[in-house]
């Protein structure tokens, strides 16, 4: 495959690679850093891991495809309807397995300290550990959009764990209501 092709392919999918990688690392460190302070189980964090992994890997991969083809679905109808013709570039089954993909291998990394130590030492490690994983992430989207590397790594930084914060802070509530702190 040229690397010509290859970049085509890679921007043709980047909302994909993006929004699976992304929300991915955020929704997985979230949940875990939640269930962890409130729980402070290895096994329950780890279980709660793995099955949030494969549950929204597959609901994010079904998503994309449906939404993938839906979408494309309605553009051939407005174009039959305003007589043009209609060119169709989209490719529902790629969307989906890039967004399946990309969202299993990104809920690994904040679960992965998990397997090592204990579930206090796990929390200080997974959260930077994403949070580097989605600074690389904005700062690689940043060669396809032509945006500032270092402004791209950040604002993605930023406000994904400004979303995953809620994780922990409910875990934390939970914990302390039900005497658990």
């Amino acid at each position: 495959m040229k690397n010509g092709t290859l970049t085509r392919i890679i921007a043709e999918s980047m909302r994909e690679i993006v929004f699976g990688f992304e929300d991915s690392l955020v929704s997985t460190l979230g949940t875990l850093t939640g269930i962890a302070i409130g729980s402070r189980s290895t096994y329950i964090v780890i279980l709660s891991g793995f099955v949030l992994i494969a549950a929204e890997s597959m609901s994010m991969a079904a998503g994309s495809y449906l939404s993938s083809k839906s979408a494309s679905e309605a553009e051939q109808l407005l174009h039959e309807k305003d007589g043009k013709p209609y060119i169709h570039d989209s490719h529902p089954v790629r969307a989906g397995i890039v967004m399946g993909v990309l969202y299993f291998i990104g809920g690994f990394v904040p679960l992965l300290p998990y397997f090592f130590i204990s579930v206090s030492e796990a929390i200080v490690i997974s959260i930077p550990l994403t949070a580097t994983c989605l600074f690389l992430l904005g700062v690689w989207s940043s060669e396809f959009t032509k945006r500032n590397p270092f402004k791209s790594g950040v604002e993605m930084t930023v406000i994904s764990l400004a979303a995953a914060l809620i994780g922990y802070f409910i875990g934390w509530i939970v914990s302390i209501y039900f005497g658990a702190a």
